[in-house]
């Protein structure tokens, strides 16, 4: 006899601190798909969306450049997504401006019944209006032609500081300057 599926008061459930998560998203030795699923653990309102702004995620994939000290941002952040929603970890709505914590993993607040995430909603109208006759829009940034830096949308003008929760100590700091031999 097959039995009915738990309902969501039966089910053994734990919380989680989301600063943990946040120090696993910029654990470089992680394959990038876990990192990013961490990132969404760590940053998610109660709705289960965790929103960036055009930029974040590619930096907090990124990697430290040993001789610099500079930040290279991950290059093919929708591959990372796309892995992380095929291994089951993230849904499938989920971009880079809006990872988003599958609903039957967690539960925080009102998660499913809270408001609508706004992000969401205007991807939504505006692939409504948009049809398959409308020509490409050829402004969209392309690997040679990074994004501006100071756009509405840009890191710049974030409501967090991610950089400082995902990135450890060590890769925040820049080399000491050599000094000569005396």
């Amino acid at each position: 006899m097959k039995r009915p599926p738990p309902t969501t008061e039966s089910r053994p459930w734990a919380r989680h601190y989301q600063d943990e998560w946040a120090s696993r998203a910029g654990d470089p030795r992680l394959p990038h798909w876990l990192r990013v699923t961490a990132l969404a653990y760590s940053s998610h309102t109660d709705n289960g969306h965790a929103r960036f702004k055009r930029g974040e995620v590619a930096l907090i994939l990124g990697r430290v450049d040993a001789t610099t000290g500079e930040i290279q941002p991950h290059r093919n952040v929708a591959r990372v997504i796309g892995e992380a929603i095929a291994y089951g970890w993230l849904a499938a709505d989920s971009f880079w401006g809006c990872l988003v914590v599958p609903a039957h993993a967690i539960k925080k607040g009102s998660h499913g019944t809270a408001s609508p995430c706004p992000i969401h909603v205007k991807r939504r109208r505006k692939n409504a209006n948009n049809s398959l006759s409308e020509p490409f829009d050829s402004r969209s940034s392309t690997l040679s032609e990074p994004f501006e830096a100071q756009t509405p949308h840009s890191v710049s003008r974030s409501e967090r500081n991610p950089l400082s929760l995902v990135l450890s100590p060590a890769t925040t700091q820049r080399p000491a300057p050599e000094r000569p031999a005396s």
